[in-house]
């Protein structure tokens, strides 16, 4: 970071020298907050398990964040600018379960944001003067999934694997999408209980056009991605989350680092009814050096399901096999495994 504020002061004092290597177009993304769509557990981690074949899962997911870029002095690091001030964004997510270990899955998102972009250093000519667009589409991101481990919507241990493709769909002169199109490779293992579940992530994404932003020791290339994440019943139908969600960026010639944010979340989540959840958190960068570290989130999303997991109604039939998951199971002896009173 110290090279690239550096040339963020030599550019504000109009140093010539120092814009010969700026990039004028951002050409990255700095939103690092991607639910993956059919995911109901947890605040943005990918739970291991898939939809049961042939049933469907949507999902609204509002996040408002602040400062996700800042450039900084050199010296005592107080910031110069912010290129992206605030952005409040809606990802908006569909997903489709197949067979009995398959799901596929597809996310759109849109956002309005504020900000200096590049000019509060300065730059010269139409990339340097260009305004920050207040309303953008980021990049569509297509998801396939496959179960290894485990039977969709059972307790117990479950692993899944995903790929991740990334379009260069968005707005990648306004710090909304990426210059080229971006391949996520990620495993996903974890365990679910009656109260309790946690998971955890890694895998790697793969740029095909990798971006230098002001500086050639600020690259945005490959990367290794991470997530740790658990959450715990407070009541039949509440539940708190936690979880951290990582970047380790590629290095790059001589040890240079690329962009390695760190996230931390926590929230509740609170089923509606047997369909319906809504869930509700905050979040705060880790790494206020790094692009992708914001200094703090809302979160708030919205989710449906014809393929509930748990157990609504309290009567120990799962909502899977539960032909009235809002009325409890009498359990009079008589077709006491379906769900409903006699």
């Amino acid at each position: 970071m110290k090279l690239l504020a550096a040339i963020v002061i030599a550019a504000i004092a109009g140093t010539a020298h120092a814009q010969e290597d700026v990039r004028q177009k951002p050409a990255i993304s700095v939103e690092r907050y991607t639910p993956p769509p059919g995911t109901v557990a947890y605040l943005g981690a990918d739970d291991p398990d898939t939809l049961l074949a042939g049933t469907w899962a949507f999902s609204a997911a509002f996040d408002l964040i602040a400062k996700p870029i800042v450039l900084r002095e050199l010296g005592g690091g107080a910031a110069v600018t912010a290129p992206v001030a605030w952005r409040l964004g809606l990802d908006l997510g569909a997903a489709r379960g197949f067979g009995s270990r398959w799901q596929l899955g597809l996310a759109v998102p849109v956002l309005l944001q504020g900000g200096d972009r590049l000019r509060g250093i300065g730059l010269p000519g139409p990339g340097g003067d260009k305004a920050l667009d207040r309303a953008a589409f980021g990049d569509l991101r297509v998801y396939g999934k496959a179960r290894v481990a485990g039977d969709p919507g059972d307790p117990g241990v479950a692993a899944t694997a995903s790929i991740v493709i990334v379009l260069p769909t968005g707005d990648d002169g306004d710090f909304a999408g990426e210059e080229g199109t971006v391949v996520e490779w990620r495993i996903a293992g974890g365990w679910r209980g009656e109260r309790t579940a946690f998971t955890l992530n890694a895998g790697a994404r793969f740029r095909t056009a990798e971006v230098t932003l002001l500086s050639p020791a600020r690259p945005n290339g490959d990367e290794l991605v991470y997530a740790v994440a658990a959450e715990r019943a407070l009541h039949d139908h509440v539940w708190a989350i936690g979880e951290l969600d990582g970047v380790l960026g590629d290095s790059i010639g001589a040890g240079t680092r690329g962009s390695s944010p760190i996230e931390a979340r926590a929230g509740a989540r609170v089923r509606l009814c047997d369909e319906w959840s809504v869930t509700a958190g905050g979040a705060a960068g880790l790494t206020p050096a790094e692009v992708g570290a914001p200094s703090w989130r809302a979160i708030v999303s919205l989710a449906w399901t014809d393929a509930p997991r748990g157990d609504f109604d309290g009567d120990g039939v799962p909502d899977r096999l539960d032909q009235c998951p809002r009325d409890p199971e009498d359990r009079d002896g008589f077709a006491d495994e379906d769900g409903c009173p006699e």
